[in-house]
């Protein structure tokens, strides 16, 4: 069986650089053990107990040494073992001189050219690669020397090493190690005691120790007494929940990648408040006015209010049967002609953004086509670009990542939900079950069993989540790489947007019955699902999950999340600059025209399902009871339209299901997900998809 190559992670959670870029994947510190110049001690000693306890080191190989010539597969099986072999160069040469009179003046680097230096590391490197079979590999300097003459020769050699460590003892953070002048401690006749205080330093510190060992137990007057070395190798044993122990090679492409992003996010953050700074001068909002939001933390002194007795300071909600100019709406045709247009400007002006008049076409390439399994179900996975035109502004390219699975050998179009989903790095992993139990159907098996599909649709492809990407993906290609203006279209509408493209290609895919089209989001792709259902009339059906404030939360209850949280500079870019308007004085939440229950009635007569998770496990920053308001007031347009909603106005106790109507809503047990409202959604759905 083919694997399913799809863009992304099935799943839910919530991406953010600082989540992903954890430093020493989440531990205390970083340690990397070092031992120079390929002697016998470090075959007999050294490396016996570091397989013995399981710990990976960096062995800088002098590749001419006396040892290597007389142990060559000794040395081999080293690598085998896991441990880098690093370079060392081909005959150790130093800068000879007083105090260094050992130096042999053939190889005394005073007699050297930069360009020996470099033959000579890059003949060690394919003497080590015949050994360990490995391209990558870090660099010592020899005796701690970095230069010839007055030239460094190690920037000519970057490409050839992935880092370069140095001879000084120092410790450093992350951010600060420079990867080819890597610091560390060298060992001369230091205790177990002295080496484990440098440790718990690091620990303390967040920091990479690198230590240099050269004899263990002797074949080198800098050397470690062999006691000193176990004790030392067993504490970090016995500590390796809390330090990252591994080869430099592995911790520096760790440091290199955590850099890397970090720079990103740095500069994505610069762009972002630039883009921020030009919103607030457009609207004529100075920093003294803008109001600062609660906190998610509980602990903080100015968290967010989980008081439900606090939580309605508002006197009432604008009536979504009551006309502009205040006639009551009494039947389904003034809705649709008048109310409803009249609700949807609202939220295009002062909300989310008005989209462009001729947004650019779309045309879909299929990338590949394959047969997989989720389960015990079997399927057939399309995975799809969406390439949109950008002939108006060749300067930005955009693409639509789509994947659409459908069950094997159905042989009619199947009823199919889309989901937004995710991207993961690589090094994320969810969490795993519980011991002891087993781990559920995912919600891609449950589905496939009901003999639908589904779909993922990746939106941060085309618009990413984030300030600095508004002048960049489908909305900066629509305006040409400049910035908004206050009343131009937001990410959730760019989201939504993409939604309806894959609907497009939906209607011409014989697999997919394209008049029973579902939207799934989980959190801010909760926000994205109902507002593109909101705007969207061929999405039949939605499942719309911890969506808070800006999704299906009534943004009048003071609870959780509030206005200010969204028009600041880390999520004001999913609405439109005029929504900032009313995080400033002298307007607030009270002033907005619309709230969330008429997002909801935007959605009628289309059944919608609200999905929150327990308060004790997600959280009270989404507001489960403001979603469920946000249901429960959107009523009387589903009643007026000939629907029903929940049968009540009174919040359900978790893990009550009020799905009688066509606006359903279940508190499940869990937390930030909507997995185990899956089999509920179906159960509920299925009444629509017979």
């Amino acid at each position: 069986m083919k694997k399913l190559f799809l863009f992304l992670l099935l799943g839910s959670s919530v991406v953010c650089h600082s989540q992903f870029n954890v430093a020493w994947q989440g531990k205390k510190c970083a340690v990397v053990l070092t031992y120079d110049d390929a002697i016998n001690e470090h075959l007999d000693k050294a490396a016996p107990l570091l397989d013995s306890l399981g710990i990976k080191a960096t062995f800088y190989v002098t590749a001419f040494s006396q040892s290597v010539q007389t142990r060559m597969n000794e040395w081999k099986k080293l690598a085998v073992n896991g441990h880098e072999l690093g370079n060392h160069t081909l005959f150790h040469p130093c800068l000879g001189g007083k105090g260094r009179e050992w130096v042999r003046p053939e190889y005394d680097m005073h007699n050297y050219t930069v360009q020996r230096m470099l033959d000579e590391t890059r003949m060690t490197n394919l003497f080590l690669q015949s050994l360990d079979g490995n391209s990558k590999r870090t660099f010592a300097f020899t005796c701690g020397d970095m230069k010839i003459g007055d030239s460094s020769f190690i920037g000519a050699m970057k490409n050839d090493f992935v880092a370069a460590r140095a001879v000084r003892n120092e410790m450093h953070k992350i951010n600060e190690v420079d990867l080819y002048n890597v610091d560390c401690y060298m060992i001369n006749n230091h205790t177990a005691e002295q080496m484990i205080g440098w440790t718990k330093k690091a620990m303390e510190t967040n920091s990479l120790l690198v230590i240099l060992f050269h004899g263990v137990g002797g074949g080198n007057p800098l050397n470690v007494d062999v006691a000193a070395h176990r004790e030392f190798l067993q504490f970090l044993k016995q500590n390796e929940k809390d330090i990252m122990i591994a080869p430099m090679v592995t911790v520096a492409d760790h440091i290199k990648t955590w850099q890397e992003r970090d720079k990103a996010a740095r500069l994505q953050q610069q762009k972002t408040q630039a883009d921020y700074a030009d919103m607030l001068a457009k609207l004529n909002i100075p920093m003294s006015a803008k109001r600062a939001g609660p906190s998610g933390n509980p602990s903080a002194p100015n968290a967010a209010n989980a008081d439900e007795s606090k939580a309605t300071q508002y006197t009432s909600l604008p009536n979504p049967l009551l006309l502009n100019n205040g006639r009551k709406v009494t039947d389904a045709k003034t809705w649709w002609n008048k109310r409803r247009p009249e609700i949807a400007e609202a939220f295009d002006k002062e909300i989310y953004g008005r989209v462009p008049k001729n947004t650019p076409k779309v045309t879909w390439e299929l990338i590949s086509t394959v047969d997989t399994m989720f389960g015990n179900q079997k399927a057939v996975a399309k995975n799809l670009l969406g390439h949109v035109d950008n002939s108006s502004y060749p300067q930005l390219k955009v693409d639509i990542q789509l994947s659409v699975i459908t069950p094997k050998g159905i042989g009619k179009p199947v009823p199919l939900v889309m989901e937004f989903g995710f991207i993961f790095p690589g090094s994320f992993r969810p969490p795993a079950p519980p011991p002891g139990t087993v781990a559920p159907k995912s919600w891609q098996e449950q589905v496939l069993e009901q003999g639908w599909g589904f779909a993922i649709i990746v939106p941060t492809s085309f618009q990413a989540d984030n300030g600095a990407g508004l002048t960049e993906g489908i909305i900066g290609l629509c305006n040409k790489g400049q910035y908004r203006k206050p009343g131009d279209w937001g990410t959730l509408r760019a989201w939504a947007w993409g939604a309806s493209r894959a609907i497009d290609y939906f209607e011409t895919d014989k697999d997919v019955d394209a008049k029973r089209i579902g939207i799934e989001g989980l959190s801010r792709y909760g926000k994205a699902a109902v507002v593109a259902m909101a705007y969207e009339p061929r999405i039949a059906i939605g499942f719309i999950g911890s969506s808070g404030a800006g999704g299906v939360k009534i943004l009048r209850r003071i609870y959780g999340e509030q206005v200010e949280n969204l028009a600041s500079s880390g999520e004001y870019h999913w609405f439109a600059g005029n929504f900032i308007k009313y995080a400033a004085d002298p307007l607030t939440q009270n002033d907005l025209p619309v709230d969330a229950h008429q997002l909801v009635a935007l959605c009628a007569p289309r059944p919608v399902f609200i999905s929150s998770g327990s308060p004790n496990v997600e959280g009270k920053w989404v507001d489960a009871k403001g979603m469920f308001l946000g249901g429960a007031y959107a009523t009387p347009v589903y009643e007026i339209l000939g629907k029903k909603g929940y049968g009540t106005m009174e919040y359900p106790p978790e893990q009550t299901a009020l799905i009688d109507g066509d606006i359903a809503f279940r508190q499940h047990e869990g937390g930030h997900t909507t997995g185990p409202n899956w089999p509920t959604f179906i159960k509920w759905a299925s009444r629509y998809w017979k």
